[in-house]
């Protein structure tokens, strides 16, 4: 008996940094709450951001936003932040990338930031109905949960490679969506969010669904027994899910959530 479905946003649900939902998925979440079932929205977009993309159900759901450092369920509200001092190193390694067309964007719950030089980037922001500030430091900024490394053309292998080299040690570096490299402190991740839930809930794996498209879900398709890969998904991701799905594109998500819905009746 499934009692919590957890997914991921981009690319999973709708295609990366739009917005709008097909409304049939707000149709079967209430029919599947009705049923007791509690459904998680997880990304790496800030809170701010997925509440409009679930505009109709928003105050329904609970939330694993900027790659699950920011946890909120009704009154069970987490987050998780770097290390002091961690982030400003990071920050430094970063900005080194910058005459190679890089940028990246620092978050803590519900605001992103961006260089103030770069409203190219701003407006890619905006784009995703997340809250963000122009500032003229980056590194300067405290409190910050995750980062997100990008490149309009997408992230190269080197650079991940490079970037994993040197900080997986400290943090949980993996690429989400086609044009980002995220950084979160080491083992807070969408997975470490849904354990937390679980714990909250009294949920187990065994009663968990899980879906996603890209390395940043491995580690939460690894907290559910029922974790699906979308068909557009990463291989990594693939390798790790209890079961490959249709393309995002096909609404595959949904397809599966009705069937679930069908073994409840």
């Amino acid at each position: 008996m499934i009692k919590l479905i957890v997914s991921d946003v981009d690319d999973t649900l709708l295609p990366e940094s739009t917005m709008d939902l097909n409304p049939e998925y707000f149709e079967v979440i209430k029919k599947l709450q009705e049923k007791g079932v509690i459904f998680v929205a997880a990304s790496g977009r800030q809170k701010v951001s997925i509440k409009k993309v679930f505009a109709p159900i928003q105050e329904e759901i609970a939330y694993l936003a900027d790659n699950g450092t920011d946890i909120s369920a009704g009154d069970f509200v987490r987050s998780m932040k770097f290390e002091e001092g961690d982030y400003a190193k990071l920050a430094q390694d970063l900005d080194a990338l910058s005459s190679q067309g890089f940028t990246y964007m620092p978050s803590m719950p519900d605001w992103n930031f961006v260089n103030e030089a770069r409203e190219d980037f701003y407006q890619v922001v905006l784009g995703y109905g997340c809250q963000v500030k122009k500032v003229p430091n980056l590194k300067a900024l405290p409190d910050i949960s995750k980062v997100s490394l990008y490149h309009p053309d997408g992230i190269p292998a080197d650079v991940e490679q490079t970037m994993k080299e040197r900080w997986s040690d400290k943090m949980d570096v993996c690429i989400a969506g086609s044009c980002y490299l995220d950084f979160t402190k080491k083992g807070c991740n969408k997975g470490k969010g849904l354990s937390l839930l679980q714990k909250h809930y009294g949920i187990t794996y065994e009663e968990t669904a899980a879906f996603g498209n890209a390395d940043n879900d491995i580690s939460l398709i690894e907290k559910a027994k029922y974790g699906y890969a979308v068909g557009n998904a990463s291989e990594g991701l693939k390798k790790a899910a209890y079961e490959v799905l249709a393309p995002m594109q096909e609404d595959a998500v949904l397809g599966k959530l009705k069937e679930i819905l069908e073994e409840m009746e």
